[in-house]
């Protein structure tokens, strides 16, 4: 069972459509350093040596728009505080929630999430080591997924999906009185008991159809 046509009712725009004036720029073929490819510096979408090695069809034309973000930037600092609070219901220690915090702020700004490691130690003073082990607890319980991102056969970062991560911490909020768009409430709202179909569902937000909900014997 999926959930239909809640971004058809919102926008029917195609993602291609948000591109940047950068984007739509003419490719520098001559660009070499892997730097290029982080969040303040990207290279075009249609430049094709950047690659995935595995899960190619899960993040290809990944990005939510800014629309369609469940938690916006605004949000995102107005209840910051929440924010930390539901990172810590997860089991997160505070330097490892400072970790996460970078990478739902990324979120916020972008979209999508493919920051390099050393990069989110040094903006948040810790370690690489606390940054792993913040990825690794959530990802063994399901709240985060992780694609490897490759440059010109080199592996140079990962692409971090907060899907699930986002709509439980939006569910929180909710919860806490956050009132949200038509378009998050029904996402919100679509399960007969959230905290009990959450565990069994998945999303990706930047599909049509965000929500996949595993019944008894298949899809």
């Amino acid at each position: 069972m999926t959930l239909h046509n809640i971004y058809r009712s919102t926008d029917s725009s195609s993602p291609s459509e948000s591109n940047s004036q950068k984007d739509l720029a003419p490719p520098n073929e001559n660009t070499t350093n892997p730097k290029a490819v982080a969040h303040y510096n990207a290279l075009p979408r249609y430049l094709k040596r950047i690659y995935y090695k595995k899960g190619i069809r899960e993040v290809e034309g990944y990005g939510v728009q800014a629309k369609r973000r469940i938690l916006t930037v605004g949000l995102f600092h107005k209840r910051h505080d929440d924010i930390c609070h539901s990172l810590s219901s997860f089991g997160l220690a505070i330097r490892q929630r400072d970790a996460i915090l970078k990478l739902l702020e990324l979120y916020c700004h972008y979209g999508k999430v493919y920051p390099k490691a050393e990069q989110v130690a040094d903006d948040e003073y810790i370690s690489k080591r606390t940054f792993w082990y913040a990825i690794g607890k959530l990802r063994s319980i399901g709240l985060i997924r992780v694609v490897n991102r490759y440059f010109n056969h080199r592996q140079i970062s990962n692409l971090y999906r907060l899907d699930k991560l986002v709509v439980m911490i939006a569910r929180i909020l909710a919860e806490h009185g956050q009132q949200f768009n038509d378009f998050a409430t029904k996402l919100l709202t679509f399960f007969n008991s959230f905290w009990q179909d959450i565990g069994i569902a998945e999303f990706n937000l930047s599909e049509l159809a965000p929500i996949k909900l595993k019944k008894v014997g298949g899809w």
